[in-house]
């Protein structure tokens, strides 16, 4: 195992950090986005405009089609291993898109056992959480009347669905950038710093977003703290999906796959605020925690090579 992980890594743990094509690419990530966000701003549009969701998954795409563009381009460097594009046909495919499952679930339990948190079989706070629009749940609501099943149950093949499709897309717009290219550079800092690093990279990206309020929008100065935590805990879970399969597009699956099926932990639940509910909240930083203590384990005492544990 340990021979083809290392096959298929971008950057061998030897080699420099080169930190300028790290700074070139980031400013040229941070440009692009924020100058397109500001655009969008200005000609009208909102967060809660229907349009953000795809503006928002436009702007998912920047890191990959940036790091693609100067991998090929500008270093004329191998764009398949520079970028660790290549996916194994191994047990790590299965991991990717299944612990992001468990993982909402975890959060939903968690959510409900928060006070004042009650269950909703209407989805109803989906909407009130300005997750989907009032539209999409009555059409929701309406399959679920034909086909005689409870409307959260359409939630799975939902999840099924945007896991392959346009969830994947946008995962691994944003991985083929952080876990590709930035981490596949940062490799010969080790795992932990490597990881680290990358994390903190992929919170400043968002930070810009998160002061406007994006994600928390009754708390917006305790938001900001919650998606730090909750990023650096996500970007090691990614960063270790990505080490041991060997591929960013695997750890694009993890990205993706979270995003598709986070529905199920906050559509079903009603009260609480979006501190306790939802993306970002204690109990989706819980169930991350739990996720990153099952990596931890399995790094521990079932692989070959340890990561984490490594001097």
């Amino acid at each position: 195992m340990t021979g083809a992980m290392e096959q298929a890594q971008s950057t061998p743990p030897s080699a420099p950090v080169r930190w300028r094509r790290v700074l070139l690419y980031y400013a040229a990530v941070y440009v692009l986005t924020y100058g397109l966000l500001g655009a969008f701003f200005l000609s009208g549009g909102s967060f809660q405009h229907p349009s953000w969701v795809f503006f928002a998954m436009a702007t998912s795409l920047i890191p990959a089609g940036l790091a693609i563009a100067l991998t090929r381009w500008l270093w004329r460097a191998p764009v398949v291993a520079s970028l660790a594009l290549k996916p194994r046909r191994d047990r790590w495919l299965l991991i990717a898109w299944l612990v992001p499952w468990a993982l909402s679930l975890l959060a939903l339990l968690l959510g409900y056992a928060t006070p004042e948190v009650r269950w909703d079989a209407s989805l109803q706070p989906a909407v009130d959480r300005v997750i989907v629009s009032q539209e999409q749940l009555d059409l929701l609501r309406q399959f679920a009347a034909k086909s005689g099943l409870p409307p959260i149950l359409l939630l799975v093949p939902m999840g099924i669905v945007a896991s392959l499709t346009l969830s994947l897309l946008a995962g691994c717009g944003e991985e083929i950038g952080w876990r590709g290219f930035v981490y596949g550079q940062l490799r010969p800092l080790g795992f932990r710093r490597g990881a680290l690093f990358t994390g903190l990279l992929w919170l400043g990206w968002h930070l810009p977003l998160l002061a406007l309020g994006y994600g928390y929008p009754q708390h917006p100065g305790l938001g900001v703290a919650l998606m730090a935590v909750h990023i650096l805990v996500m970007a090691f879970c990614v960063a270790y999906v990505r080490e041991r399969s060997g591929s960013s597009v695997t750890a694009g699956l993890y990205h993706g796959t979270t995003e598709a099926v986070a529905l199920l932990a906050v559509a079903p639940l009603a009260g609480g605020s979006d501190v306790t509910v939802g993306i970002g909240s204690l109990s989706w930083i819980g169930a991350n925690l739990v996720v990153l203590l099952g990596f931890l384990a399995h790094d521990r005492f079932v692989a070959e090579e340890s990561l984490f544990w490594r001097r």
